[in-house]
């Protein structure tokens, strides 16, 4: 068992399953990107939103303009299909009722995502979940797996860095969750639905995985 002050969650996979086809989405985004002429080496972040930001830095060096229009037509595909998708994402039954057992022990709780504040929003009207600070990509300049994501939602607790060193828990469902959690003194806690993704949060360093989010009112106490 941990004893934490308060626990951070992601969102997508973590408290709710938006149906992305995100092989679709990169294969897009990479699309719209070579058209404007950026040579394909210079992207090396995994991620969709950053690579997008990589190319727009690349090509404002020679065109702001240009640029500036990469990065809506880019943005847009992506802001585009979680919208889709946030419309009929729902979290399993387990998730409000481990939410407000753990609130009832004294736990705050955050939400920390790299999806838009309007998608998550889209599914909290439908499904309200009890959360201290939610914070999105358009909190924050740099998203997660940059600490500075996590590091902003400690503030908004009004925690300093260093008294949180293990007196918070983040759960998330990628091995880049339970990295960016070690990286800042959090305990990492994965959540994995089957082996494989269950073996990855253990090799990236997961104190403790559990199947469903129910399993953490009996990991964590304040």
């Amino acid at each position: 068992m941990f004893k934490v002050s308060a626990v951070l969650f992601d969102f997508d996979g973590t408290l709710v399953t938006l149906e992305i086809d995100f092989p679709l989405m990169r294969k897009r985004v990479n699309e719209t990107i070579a058209s404007f002429g950026v040579p394909s080496h210079i992207l090396t972040a995994p991620f969709s939103w950053e690579r997008i930001e990589q190319a727009v830095n690349w090509l404002a060096q020679f065109d702001h303009k240009k640029a500036c229009e990469l990065e809506r037509i880019a943005k847009a595909i992506i802001v585009e299909m979680e919208d889709k998708a946030a419309k009929i994402a729902a979290p399993p039954a387990d998730v409000l009722p481990t939410l407000q057992t753990l609130r009832a022990k004294g736990i705050k709780l955050g939400l920390v995502t790299r999806n838009s504040m309007k998608a998550v929003q889209t599914v909290l009207n439908r499904h309200p979940l009890p959360f201290d600070v939610i914070v999105t990509r358009d909190h924050v300049r740099s998203l997660k797996p940059n600490p500075e994501h996590l590091l902003f939602a400690l503030k908004r607790l009004n925690v300093k860095p260093m008294q949180s060193l293990w007196r918070f828990a983040f759960v998330g469902d990628h091995p880049s969750d339970i990295q960016v959690a070690l990286r800042i003194g959090l305990v990492p806690i994965g959540i994995a639905h089957d082996k494989l993704s269950r073996q990855n949060l253990q090799r990236a360093g997961a104190f403790a995985v559990v199947r469903r989010l129910s399993e953490l009112a009996h990991l964590l106490w304040a």
